[in-house]
C-alpha cells in the first residue's frame, strides 16, 4: 500500500496521538521509510518520529511490515559468504627420457716395443666393449692407437694405427660391425707420460676407446 505524505499540521497531531503504537529509537538519525506503509513519513520519506524519537505508526503497522531500526531491533546479521578455495593446479609431469649408460671402465691396452699385438689381459676388456656395442646398437667408439718417442715419426704413426686396427680386428671378429669402429693413430704426439724412462714409454704405447652416438 503507498503511504500518503501528510501535512506538517497532520503530522504532528498523529506525533502525539497516544493510541498509536510507538516503539523507542535510541538513534536519531533519519530513518528511511521501507515503502510498507507502516509508518508516518514526511515529504523526504523519513519516518516521523514523536518526542520521545518513536517511529510514529500508521494504521498498517505490522511486525511482518516492521521496519527494525524503529522497533529498537538489531539487524540481522549477513550471511557469511563462503570462500571457496580452489585448490591449486597439479604440476604437469615432465616426462625426461633417462638413458642409463653401461659404458665398460676406460679402456688402455698396452703394447710391447714395435708391437701392434694385443696382450691378453686387454681381451678381456674389450669382450666387455664388445658386449656393450652388442646391447646398444646406437653407439659407436673411436679407438686411437699411441706410440712412444723412440723411432722415427713417421714409422711411429703408421705403427700407432696398426695397434688401433688391432683392436678393431678383436670387435669385428666378436660380430661387431667395421661401420661402428673408427680408427686414428696419433703416433707419438700425446703421450700421458715421460719418453725419458722405461716405464713412462711403457705407458706411451697404448690405444684408447672413447664411445660416441651414431650420427
Amino acid at each position: 500500500m503507498k503511504t500518503k505524505l501528510l501535512p506538517l499540521a497532520a503530522i504532528l497531531s498523529l506525533a502525539t496521538f497516544g493510541a498509536q503504537a510507538h516503539s523507542h529509537v535510541e538513534d536519531s538519525a533519519a530513518i528511511q521509510d521501507n515503502a510498507q506503509g507502516a509508518y508516518v513519513v514526511d515529504s523526504n520519506g523519513n519516518v516521523v518520529r514523536d518526542s520521545w524519537n518513536r517511529c510514529v505508526h500508521s494504521s498498517n503497522w505490522t511486525k511482518e511490515t516492521a521496519i527494525n531500526k524503529c522497533e529498537g531491533i538489531a539487524e540481522p546479521k549477513p550471511a557469511p559468504v563462503a570462500v571457496v578455495i580452489a585448490p591449486a593446479p597439479k604440476p604437469t609431469p615432465v616426462f625426461v627420457e633417462t638413458i642409463i649408460e653401461d659404458v665398460p671402465a676406460a679402456f688402455r691396452g698396452f703394447f710391447d716395443v714395435n708391437k701392434a699385438n694385443l696382450k691378453l689381459p686387454a681381451n678381456q676388456e674389450l669382450d666387455n666393449y664388445a658386449d656393450y656395442m652388442t646391447r646398444n646398437p646406437a653407439r659407436h667408439i673411436q679407438v686411437t692407437g699411441h706410440t712412444d718417442a723412440t723411432g722415427k715419426a713417421d714409422y711411429n704413426q703408421s705403427l700407432s694405427q696398426k695397434r688401433a686396427n688391432a683392436v678393431k680386428a678383436y670387435l669385428t671378429g666378436k660380430g661387431i660391425s667395421g661401420e661402428r669402429i673408427e680408427t686414428f693413430g696419433m703416433g707419438e704426439s700425446a703421450p700421458i707420460a715421460t719418453n725419458k724412462t722405461k716405464a713412462g714409454r711403457a705407458e706411451n704405447r697404448r690405444v684408447e676407446i672413447k664411445v660416441i652416438k651414431a650420427q
